[in-house]
């Protein structure tokens, strides 16, 4: 995959993220990706899935969606990953027990409300009630247009 390709689609998907966002007045809640290489190597994948997430820029982007969110004065915050995919987005219960989690790979089954579906289903969706909660309450709280929240605290 060519650096121009990734470097075009990464400006695309910037542009069209920062964009919606601006229409709806909305904020960008993104998860901190720092170490996804580590993270997503762990797991098993075909050797062509491994070199193109191993290739993809995914630094190019967050600095994409920072400059573009400055320009359209729009805030994006950098939620820490830990316990957003271990968190049920439906009744924000985290396993009681430490280094124990709900998530067994892909599957995510809550043992406190019995939600029961995709791992990154849960994450993203902990991420858009996160993202509902900062908006709300955007106004009240002071952080810059580019801010990093950390995810236990909300």
């Amino acid at each position: 995959m060519s650096h121009r390709f990734q470097s075009h689609i990464n400006h695309v998907i910037s542009y069209q993220l920062v964009k919606s966002a601006k229409a709806t007045n909305q904020l960008i809640a993104l998860e901190e990706l720092t170490g996804i290489r580590e993270r997503t190597n762990s797991q098993r994948r075909s050797k062509r899935e491994r070199r193109l997430s191993n290739s993809w820029s995914f630094y190019q982007l967050r600095q994409f969606m920072t400059y573009k969110a400055l320009k359209f004065a729009v805030k994006l915050v950098f939620v820490d990953p830990r316990y957003t995919s271990q968190t049920c987005h439906n009744c924000l219960h985290i396993h009681p027990v430490r280094g124990e989690s709900y998530r067994s790979g892909k599957k995510f089954t809550c043992g406190h409300c019995g939600w029961v579906g995709d791992s990154d289903l849960n994450g993203l969706c902990r991420l858009k009630r996160l993202q509902r909660l900062l908006d709300r309450y955007s106004t009240l709280l002071s952080f810059s247009t580019t801010s990093f929240i950390h995810n236990s605290t909300l």
